[in-house]
């Protein structure tokens, strides 16, 4: 009979990994919204209001320094 601690690691283990991949994808939707309000003229300080986060974050997403490919 398994272990009850190794099941219960596993299980972690895989929603561990769908949680980092659903963070991916709604990262990749607010970075991709951030640039588009970006590109119409919003500042950061607009765009850090609004979305909830500092505008050195917003910054980095426009530049493309947040380790994520720009779609």
């Amino acid at each position: 009979m398994p272990d009850p601690r190794a099941e219960r690691a596993r299980e972690a283990h895989h929603l561990a990994a769908s949680t980092n991949r659903l963070a991916t994808l709604f990262r990749d939707v607010r970075n991709q919204a951030i640039r588009g309000l970006r590109d119409e003229g919003w500042t950061y300080g607009e765009i850090a209001r609004v979305v909830g986060c500092s505008p050195e974050l917003v910054a980095a997403i426009v530049k493309g320094r947040t380790g994520q490919n720009r779609t």
